[in-house]
C-alpha cells in the first residue's frame, strides 16, 4: 500500500484544497491522517489510485514524499500495539508513521510506515 505524505500550509482552507486536487483527479482518499506543527501542516493519504495522486499532487504543486507502508492485523486487545513495537525498535526498524485503517471482529488492521521494510515484514 502507497501512502503520501503532503507539507501544506497551516492556514484555513489548505485541506480543502488539497482535497479538491484529488477529488478533481478522480481521486478517491481512502485513509487520512493529518496534524500541524511549527507553523506546517503534514497530511498522509492513502488513496485509491496511488500514480493518480500523485500526478494531481504534482500539478497542483504540493510537495509530498511516498513511501510503502507495512499493513499489520493485531488483536484488538490492550499491549497489542506496544508488543509490536517493541519488537521493530529491539531489532531496529523505526517506525515513521502509523494510520489505523480498520477494526472488524476484534482485529485491528494499520498501515505502518518503517525505515526497513524487508526487516519490519521479516517480523510480522
Amino acid at each position: 500500500m502507497i501512502q503520501l505524505d503532503v507539507e501544506v500550509p497551516d492556514r484555513p482552507g489548505e485541506l480543502g484544497k488539497l482535497a479538491d486536487a484529488l477529488g478533481t483527479a478522480g481521486v478517491n482518499i481512502d485513509r487520512i491522517s493529518a496534524e500541524t506543527g511549527g507553523g506546517r501542516a503534514y497530511v498522509s493519504v492513502i488513496a485509491d489510485q496511488p500514480a493518480a495522486a500523485r500526478a494531481a499532487l504534482k500539478s497542483a504543486g504540493y510537495p509530498f514524499r511516498e513511501r510503502t507502508v507495512l499493513i499489520v492485523r493485531l488483536d484488538d486487545k490492550p499491549g497489542a500495539l506496544a508488543d509490536l513495537t517493541r519488537k521493530l525498535g529491539t531489532a531496529g526498524v523505526n517506525i515513521t508513521s502509523v494510520i489505523h485503517l480498520e477494526t472488524v471482529a476484534g482485529h485491528a488492521q494499520l498501515a505502518i510506515g518503517v525505515d526497513d521494510l524487508a526487516r519490519a515484514r521479516s517480523l510480522v
